[in-house]
């Protein structure tokens, strides 16, 4: 390998990873999860032919801040962007409130926005389900209304969740529950229902704003703490489903019922916890998920949150269901290659060039080793383990992680580096048409500037982005000719899960 920095620059990078030129070479990591970017928690829609994903943003902050909320759509159910925040109220996601807690003690907190429930159309209006939490840890389960399933929302009651703002007492929404993780269920007939954490459901009056009725615990065949909740209907059973332990354990187990969304649940045949960790395909913790009935297809798929390097850095994949015969639940056999295309017209894919690019870099982080634990299967069986195995994996940072058709690798410059830049070697001068740049933390919004050079010497601008933008992916279109371009980044995190250059 040849080192393409000059010795002096080379050993000033060397303490947070060094580089070289490598001969070009086609990459293609088998690592799919559904969006470039750590979310959580994800439901996901179709209206008409497009397919929505809403979900909590994680920005490797703990579950005290998380990231601006957004909405991923995607027309085949691969290649998925948002534009913009979602707007919602007169919320500062990424404003610190100082407070004074109930023992005395200063503290500083932010809004956060949580595990959305799934989206519901009904009568032109699409209606959203979304955790607010308050910077003192008060949270409960909203319903907001909005006109597209993108927003803008506006809550159903009140004008908004308000801190420290006592003269907005009267104007301060309610929750439709005083709990995280409300999921919404609307059945055949239109009536709806909805269930949170810790195995309570309702019924809900049809507009859907307020509980009707008495709140009832479901209960399940394997006790102990569990959240995101949901239920969905298959050949008219009523399946509900719930999260066990959390972290690498995190798993899912089911009740069914015959009878109605509230019950009586049962314990169905054979195993019940029907997704987890598997240590062979790399999956660790599958949990917070939620059911997406393609009906086209008639596929059945699960959602879910993975562990990803620990703490609030989870991405979101999705396996295919499979029901027997008497239709129990098949264990899921969970992966991260992805489940392919679900778009309704056929069209001809494009050749990426990137993919087979030389590709360097200002600098990288230092790889990173995660070790931690996963907990025993709490049923047993043949393929399980007893008591506790420890894990670990390796995140890597390196360049080529940008141009490896993979949302779960990615580019990240040191810490250090305070001009950041990313470059890709095409081989030869070539016309370009457009350049996508799928930003690490793309919640936070980005700024950069777009080179462009036929000898790797003398450069021009081909696009620029000047003030942070929140979107993924940013767009550069009518390149032109070149056989190098070059990312400078000038805000937000200088890393890149993708670029994709047609």
């Amino acid at each position: 390998m040849r080192v393409f920095f000059g010795a002096l620059i080379a050993a000033s990078f060397a303490q947070y990873g060094v580089f070289a030129q490598q001969k070009p070479i086609t990459r293609n990591v088998p690592d799919h999860p559904l969006v470039a970017d750590n979310i959580a928690d994800p439901s996901v829609v179709r209206f008409r032919d497009t397919f929505y994903l809403y979900a909590t943003t994680d920005v490797d902050a703990g579950l005290a801040k998380g990231g601006t909320p957004v909405v991923w759509r995607s027309a085949d159910f691969v290649n998925w962007s948002f534009d913009g925040p979602l707007q919602l109220g007169n919320m500062d996601w990424s404003k610190p409130y100082t407070f004074t807690d109930v023992k005395g003690a200063q503290k500083t907190g932010y809004f956060r926005y949580w595990a959305p429930g799934k989206a519901v159309l009904k009568d032109n209006k699409y209606y959203l389900f979304p955790t607010i939490v308050t910077p003192d840890d008060k949270m409960g389960t909203y319903t907001v209304v909005a006109d597209h399933p993108q927003g803008p929302f506006r809550f159903t009651n009140g004008t908004g969740v308000y801190f420290q703002q006592p003269e907005k007492e009267a104007e301060q929404s309610k929750p439709i529950v005083p709990d995280i993780d409300g999921e919404p269920f609307i059945d055949d007939d239109g009536k709806a229902y909805m269930y949170w954490r810790r195995r309570f459901a309702t019924a809900l009056e049809n507009d859907l704003l307020t509980a009707q009725g008495e709140t009832i615990t479901i209960p399940t065949k394997l006790p102990g703490y569990s959240e995101g909740p949901g239920v969905f209907k298959r050949n008219g059973r009523y399946y509900y489903f719930y999260t066990l332990s959390g972290n690498a354990s995190y798993c899912n187990g089911y009740m069914v019922s015959d009878k109605s969304p509230l019950g009586p649940f049962t314990i169905p045949a054979g195993k019940n916890i029907f997704i987890q960790s598997d240590t062979a395909t790399g999956v660790w913790g599958p949990g917070h998920g939620n059911v997406l009935h393609v009906a086209d297809k008639d596929d059945y798929l699960f959602l879910y949150l993975e562990y990803g390097e620990g703490g609030t850095t989870r991405q979101v994949y999705a396996n295919k269901m499979l029901f027997n015969a008497d239709g129990t639940i098949q264990p899921v056999k969970v992966h991260k290659q992805g489940v392919g295309s679900y778009r309704k017209c056929k069209y001809l894919p494009e050749d990426n060039k990137a993919l087979s690019a030389t590709i360097t870099a200002s600098s990288f982080k230092k790889e990173r080793v995660v070790t931690t634990r996963i907990d025993a299967d709490k049923e047993g069986g043949d393929s399980s383990f007893q008591g506790i195995k420890s894990i670990s994996r390796t995140f890597t940072y390196a360049p080529d992680n940008a141009a490896d058709n993979s949302n779960g690798t990615r580019w990240w410059a040191a810490a250090e580096d305070k001009e950041p830049w990313i470059q890709f070697d095409l081989g030869k001068v070539q016309k370009l048409k457009r350049c996508e740049l799928y930003f690490v933390f793309p919640a936070y919004g980005h700024s950069w500037i777009l080179e462009k050079s036929a000898d790797g010497k003398s450069w021009t601008t081909c696009g620029e982005q000047p003030d942070l933008k929140i979107c993924s992916p940013h767009v550069i279109s009518t390149i032109g000719k070149a056989r190098y371009l070059r990312v400078k980044i000038k805000g937000g995190t200088p890393g890149l899960w993708e670029c994709k250059i047609y």
